[in-house]
């Protein structure tokens, strides 16, 4: 359809006469999110909305039409074996490859061209993704450049440290430094030591050591720059998502809890948490004050905190994800079955955050306890290269899931998103599937999400 079409896997983009468009950048796991993105722009315009998704992911099938998928890496595997290759790509490479595809650009020109206007919708915003300065493109997020520098680990902490309880850290200018602070560290520190690039996500460039034997088996990690902190034993990994509509307004949607494995490693969340509900104020008040500090900066739009609860109760910062999280659209799904009708969306809230600089007037948080609305995510990632044996495919629609859940009387239910499909080599790293389980009852949760592990596990067989 579009000229340059050699650096694209697959496409099935198809315009409508009578429909303006936007574009998704980012991978599949988020993209229910544009639904809501879809009925603002509707409500806001008077017309008719649709969207077009630019996703890295190798899927057997895509959940909507108007599909394109870039990812190099795999079209490279597939022109060399003809086979199908899962290979996850990160955010900064993506958005690199899609801003100087051929395919996209013409893509954008041709719809500024058609609709005098082009609303962009990302999973975070980054400055790799530099056809967002285009004339007629709008970028609904934070700005790229603003965005990058809050999701350095190492700014966070220096900004926030007043704002906001932070755990004891310090900065190492080198392997040899690191080494030797967390000998230091494991001294002060008879916990544990936390070791972490400025750039980290989802327990990636970071670990936790609590011996010098475990110290021994570690590779060091190829940065120049790592910061340590003191490990802080604990149950509980709350996260918040909130939005920030300028310094001086800024609004909180719920708080979950993070199922985080080894130690560091982020594969689920929870909801709602389990905290008491005064570590609940005043985990709600941190994270208010951060987005106050982020606005300050220039940062509009979706944001998320993380934090740890000590054994002894004490809440401690960890981080800010500039961008939107992994549970963003359970989020979205959440506020749209608690808060009264009428009521924006986080979507249109950001909507306004980023084109208004302020947020809606009609806004409203949760403010009471939640029983019967319970949900977990479970992100199935594999940790080998894996064939898949067969496909899992998905029946309904997550936000369909919520509704039928709370407005339907319908007990709890369980689905697998984004499964890969069959006959596809799925390569370490790379999700294979995500289980999100909705009920009325929390204690059904956990079966739901076992049972949906099982499933994708059964799925896959190793690479012999």
């Amino acid at each position: 359809m579009f000229s340059g079409e050699e650096d694209v896997l697959f496409s099935d983009v198809r315009l409508e006469d009578d429909t303006d468009y936007f574009l998704y950048i980012g991978e599949l796991k988020t993209d229910g999110l544009n639904q809501f993105v879809r009925e603002n722009l509707a409500r806001v315009y008077n017309k008719k909305f649709d969207y077009i998704s630019i996703v890295p992911d190798i899927m057997e099938s895509y959940p909507h039409r108007n599909i394109l998928v870039i990812n190099p890496l795999s079209k490279n595997l597939y022109s060399q074996t003809r086979k199908k290759f899962s290979c996850r790509m990160s955010p900064g490479d993506f958005a690199g490859v899609v801003s100087y595809s051929s395919t996209v650009l013409d893509l954008i020109r041709m719809l500024v061209k058609r609709q005098g206007r082009l609303y962009v919708h990302v999973f975070e915003s980054l400055p790799e993704l530099t056809f967002t300065r285009m004339p007629g493109v709008t970028l609904l997020g934070p700005n790229g450049q603003v965005a990058s520098m809050w999701n350095n680990k190492l700014y966070q902490l220096q900004m926030l440290r007043d704002v906001v309880p932070v755990i004891d850290y310090k900065i190492c200018g080198g392997v040899k430094e690191m080494l030797s602070s967390i000998d230091q560290g494991l001294t002060d520190w008879p916990d544990g030591v936390f070791v972490s690039q400025p750039y980290s996500a989802a327990g990636t460039n970071s670990f936790i050591v609590r011996s010098a034997d475990e110290l021994a088996q570690r590779l060091p990690l190829p940065q120049s720059t790592y910061f340590i902190s003191r490990y802080v034993p604990h149950e509980y990994d709350p996260t918040v998502l909130g939005v920030v509509g300028n310094e001086d307004d800024v609004f909180i949607a719920a708080i979950a809890d993070q199922e985080i494995e080894g130690g560091n490693m982020f594969r689920g969340s929870t909801f709602p948490s389990c905290l008491p509900y005064k570590e609940q104020l005043e985990i709600k008040e941190h994270t208010r004050m951060v987005g106050r500090v982020l606005g300050r900066s220039g940062y509009r739009g979706i944001f998320g905190c993380d934090y740890i609860v000590s054994n002894s109760g004490e809440v401690f910062f960890v981080e800010v994800n500039a961008r939107k999280q992994g549970t963003t659209m359970e989020m979205c799904c959440t506020l749209e079955n608690l808060l009264p009708e009428g009521a924006p969306s986080l979507m249109e809230l950001e909507y306004h955050a980023v084109t208004e600089d302020f947020l809606p007037t009609n806004k409203v948080e949760i403010q009471d306890a939640i029983s019967d609305l319970n949900w977990r995510t479970y992100n199935f990632k594999v940790d080998r290269e894996v064939v898949t044996r067969y496909f899992l495919p998905v029946d309904e629609d997550e936000r369909e899931l919520f509704r039928q859940v709370k407005k339907n009387g319908i007990e709890h239910k369980m689905i697998i998103l984004e499964h890969v499909g069959h006959g596809c080599s799925v390569k370490p790293g790379t999700f294979l599937g995500r289980v999100v389980a909705v009920s009325r009852s929390r204690e059904i949760l956990d079966r739901e999400i076992k049972y949906g592990r099982q499933l994708l596990e059964e799925s896959i067989t190793s690479m012999e």
